[in-house]
């Protein structure tokens, strides 16, 4: 087999594969075999039909199979001597198949671009404090304990007042054009300002239980529902009963109501949120470190990414998009996506990972076993989840290789915080 490469530009490689006619005729003369073993020619047992009369009728269809199996056993030999390592199917262009002469093709494939990133020391960063105060600590404890309350029935009277809580039935006129909802039945809503669409409906104050009110409402421009947005439609509302909000008291009665293992007492809540209120802030502000590492080191170092790389990364997020829309029972058609927005970040994410790559090979940065089984310490620990269902969930060499290659990335952008020029903020 011989094999020539040209280079088309940083991010694509077309290789010119010739393989020898023995094996070509070899391929023929399998493919001819199997063929005779298989199909019913009238005159001959099977597997004994001459490979000419075999030809008269088939030569088109076991030539197309032949091309196919040649470049599928000769392609991936082809790339390992290149020493080419590609990011998707190649595009193959293939000449006729001819007995007795060689065959060849020629592959198209995107390639990572090789890169020496230039400038990546001292990358302008706006640094955020991750403190959570007393304040933050009570207002999640406050939403721990609203979250607590009960609905119970309002038995002394049976017209509602602003902050009452309410069950309702409602349906819907919407205009031409617009998704069909479901009926709502036995829907709770707050008697206090706000819109329907949000569980506020203040115009149940005065209304008496089992009478009914008609609402308009208009849809915002940005609504999430697309046929929706800048509409108006009717709600008509039947007011089922009246509920009082139960919320317990701020003590440990409450804190055991939680049921959760170790928490017993109010110190012990307020410690527990406080812990992780300062894990989700330090998240925070590491992914936004991360955002400006990647975004200034981007600008310094201009390239094409490879459009396979950025494909597959939009039809992951597109994936993900749309099992969010699924679960929140919205049908995924009528919501809009902005994809020029989305293919602008997921180039600028392709990008960052191949520089950041690069940067871990110019300056050695590995991630071993030890960061691993750290990370899966810490991961356990934080969910509070046995160590060893933790461990499981890495234990398959693709997860390990990507947990690897994703720690070697955090320790590659630990590295470049540490040398960044940074502002406090």
């Amino acid at each position: 087999m011989k094999v020539q490469i040209e280079e088309l530009s940083p991010i694509v490689r077309r290789l010119t594969v010739e393989v020898e006619p023995d094996l070509v005729d070899r391929a023929l003369a399998e493919a001819y075999q199997e063929l005779s073993r298989n199909v019913k020619i009238p005159g001959f047992r099977p597997g004994k039909a001459p490979r000419r009369i075999l030809e008269q009728s088939f030569r088109e269809r076991v030539e197309r199979e032949v091309v196919g199996d040649l470049v599928r056993r000769t392609y991936p030999e082809a790339v390992g001597e290149q020493a080419i390592l590609p990011v998707a199917e190649p595009v193959v262009e293939n000449d006729k198949l001819v007995p007795g002469q060689p065959f060849r093709y020629r592959a198209r494939v995107e390639v990572k671009p090789k890169l020496d990133p230039k400038d990546y020391l001292g990358l302008p960063l706006q640094a955020k404090k991750a403190d959570v105060g007393d304040t933050e600590v009570e207002a999640e404890l406050e939403r721990v304990r609203q979250s607590l309350s009960t609905l119970v029935p309002l038995e002394d009277r049976k017209v509602g007042v602003t902050g009452d809580w309410a069950l309702i039935d409602y349906d819907l006129d919407l205009p031409e054009g617009a998704p069909q909802l479901e009926r709502n039945r036995d829907t709770p809503v707050e008697i206090a300002e706000g819109t329907i669409t949000a569980g506020f409906v203040p115009q149940l104050a005065g209304v008496e239980v089992g009478q009914g009110i008609d609402l308009s409402h208009s849809f915002p421009d940005d609504y999430k529902i697309e046929a929706l947005r800048g509409k108006s439609a009717t709600f008509h509302v039947t007011l089922k009963a009246l509920r009082r909000r139960e919320i317990p008291a701020l003590d440990d009665e409450m804190v055991k109501d939680l049921d959760e293992p170790g928490l017993s007492t109010l110190p012990q809540l307020r410690e527990r949120l406080r812990e992780r209120l300062t894990r989700e802030a330090e998240a925070e502000a590491a992914r936004e470190r991360d955002e400006q590492l990647v975004a200034g080191l981007v600008s310094r170092n201009p390239f094409e990414a490879p459009p396979a790389m950025v494909d597959r990364l939009i039809e992951s997020q597109l994936r993900r998009v749309a099992e969010r829309i699924v679960q929140a029972g919205i049908d995924p058609s009528s919501v809009s996506i902005d994809r020029e927005k989305l293919r602008e970040n997921a180039e600028r994410r392709v990008k960052g990972e191949l520089l950041l790559e690069a940067i871990a090979d110019k300056e050695g940065v590995t991630a071993s076993d030890e960061d691993l089984d750290a990370f899966v310490e810490k991961v356990a620990k934080e969910e509070e989840a046995p160590l060893q269902k933790v461990r499981a969930q890495f234990a398959r060499a693709p997860a390990r290789q990507a947990l690897l290659a994703k720690l070697r990335e955090d320790k590659t952008l630990a590295f470049l915080a540490s040398k960044a020029t940074v502002q406090e903020g």
